[in-house]
């Protein structure tokens, strides 16, 4: 245990530094757009990951929580000028609420009827943003002034600098948080109601409170994200935050890098977020960025169903278990 505490503090800190001085190595505005939306990606699916991958529900709704957080920055900052960098943090307590109530009651699902309640949510969401257009501006979304930094003069190619750090930051405390509860007596309870809720039970752990938590954790970092996310460009609309397809892509990475492993969502991020960009940039606003997403999966799903980390984890324990032949004399 000792050993996988060090090997996840020096992981952490390479993690930090690479991402600190990346900017200074590549100062290149689409790279370093592509480095910010690979931390966000990284987030999110290292968040989701604490219901979906440690308590084994399926969720498809987490995309309500990125939207919701979004529109509570964005909101925040047009009335009472609350800087995102800092709202995003505070904010997202109130989605955790809503999430709190959403899973107290999609929780008492299982299985499909469980994916199917939570992708509701996204709907409800987003029902609301269009028609509440006293506060969200219903389906002309809203906009937020683009980032001074308060009067610093910025070369173009560091003007996404400060977006990278606090995403970085971010990333940083989300693989922490998640590292901590894996770790926990909450933790085993979440992997034991994964593995067998009724025995779970049986033995005395409150399966509904542990799962309920599980989804209003998950959902803060996921709303932090969102809120970063709306300052980041500048506008925001039902149709857009409020996508179905955010939570897919979550599941997705998860389930690329390993579905309940602590690095495994950081390194499915690490792949998928850059291909996304690469592929969008040569084949234009083409959908067959989904189809080279499908095939990828289910190249994973037929030759590492546990994903890339726990199959080359179990090839090299398989490999120091192959007795060398005994040398002759």
């Amino acid at each position: 245990m000792a050993k996988n505490n060090i090997v996840t503090y020096v992981l952490i800190a390479v993690l930090l530094v690479a991402g600190l001085i990346s900017p200074f190595v590549v100062p290149n505005q689409y790279y370093q757009h592509v480095i910010v939306m690979t931390l966000m990606a990284a987030v999110m699916a290292s968040s989701w990951n604490i219901i979906g991958g440690y308590a084994g529900y399926t969720s498809l709704g987490h995309a309500a929580f990125f939207g919701l957080g979004a529109y509570l920055v964005a909101w925040s900052n047009n009335h009472f000028g609350w800087h995102p960098f800092i709202s995003s943090w505070l904010l997202a307590f109130i989605v955790v609420g809503v999430a709190l109530v959403m899973g107290w009651i999609s929780l008492r699902t299982q299985g499909s009827a469980f994916v199917v309640v939570t992708i509701s949510i996204i709907f409800i969401f987003r029902l609301l943003a269009l028609n509440l257009d006293k506060i969200t501006n219903g389906a002309r979304g809203m906009t937020q002034s683009r980032p001074g930094w308060d009067g610093v003069q910025w070369s173009p190619e560091m003007i996404k600098i400060p977006f990278l750090y606090i995403m970085l930051v971010l990333l940083c405390i989300t693989i922490f948080a998640s590292w901590w509860i894996r770790n926990s007596k909450f933790g085993l309870g979440l992997i034991a109601i994964r593995e067998d809720e009724g025995k779970a039970e049986s033995v005395g752990i409150d399966t509904m409170m542990y799962k309920v938590l599980a989804f209003g954790i998950s959902a803060y970092f996921v709303a932090v994200a969102g809120g970063i996310y709306s300052y980041f460009f500048t506008y925001i609309e039902p149709g857009f935050v409020f996508d179905v397809f955010t939570s897919v892509t979550m599941v997705l990475i998860t389930i690329l890098g390993g579905r309940g492993t602590l690095w495994g969502p950081v390194l499915g991020a690490f792949i998928m977020q850059p291909l996304s960009n690469w592929v969008v940039g040569a084949f234009g606003g083409t959908q067959i960025h989904l189809a080279i997403f499908g095939g990828i999966l289910l190249l994973v799903m037929l030759f590492m169903p546990q994903g890339i980390l726990p199959a080359v984890s179990e090839a090299i324990k398989r490999r120091k278990k192959v007795p060398t032949p005994a040398t002759s004399r």
